[in-house]
């Protein structure tokens, strides 16, 4: 992990800005199918569908500041999953917050963790005012995340990625410190 990469952190976790080389241990966390039960169409992905996640993630990272960043486990040095800040669905105005960990990852209180850490630097260092949340209505887990994280569960809806999903939302005044 080469600390010019790192994005923002914590005792426990590292942020990075995602680099071609993360894409192999990336697509062995999203080419199994529990772990991706609540993740886009509940499909796996494949290494291609991987490696362009990660050039668009690069992309926006240069672009905007901001991205899904690779959370890697500092004790470790294992790539866990990623999280972070992205443009709704890439192209909407709102800013989203989310992140997705490979099952092995899972109930270590890493998702809180990653939640927490980018809002704050969402709001801290990038100078956001609102954050958007979004998961499927059967996802109490990460339901739960978001509430833990200061987020307000505020109903559901298919405005943005044209399936229900709860929508949380998050403003500076509501930001866990």
């Amino acid at each position: 992990m080469d600390a010019l990469s790192i994005i923002t952190e914590t005792d426990r976790l590292a942020l990075c800005a995602p680099q071609m080389c993360h894409i192999d241990s990336l697509a062995s966390l999203w080419s199994d199918l529990e772990t991706m039960r609540y993740l886009g169409g509940g499909g796996v992905w494949t290494h291609e569908q991987v490696t362009e996640r990660i050039e668009r993630a690069i992309k926006v990272q240069a672009e905007r500041g901001m991205t899904f960043w690779t959370v890697v486990e500092k004790a470790s040095g294992v790539i866990i999953g990623q999280g972070g800040l992205v443009p709704i669905a890439f192209v909407g105005d709102e800013i989203e917050l989310g992140y997705r960990l490979g099952k092995a990852h899972w109930g270590k209180g890493y998702a809180t963790e990653i939640a927490g850490l980018s809002a704050a630097y969402g709001f801290g260092v990038l100078g956001l005012t609102d954050l958007v949340a979004v998961c499927y209505p059967e996802n109490l887990a990460s339901r739960r995340v978001l509430i833990k994280a200061g987020f307000t569960e505020v109903g559901e809806s298919d405005a943005y990625y044209g399936v229900p999903t709860i929508v949380h939302r998050m403003n500076t005044n509501d930001c866990v410190r």
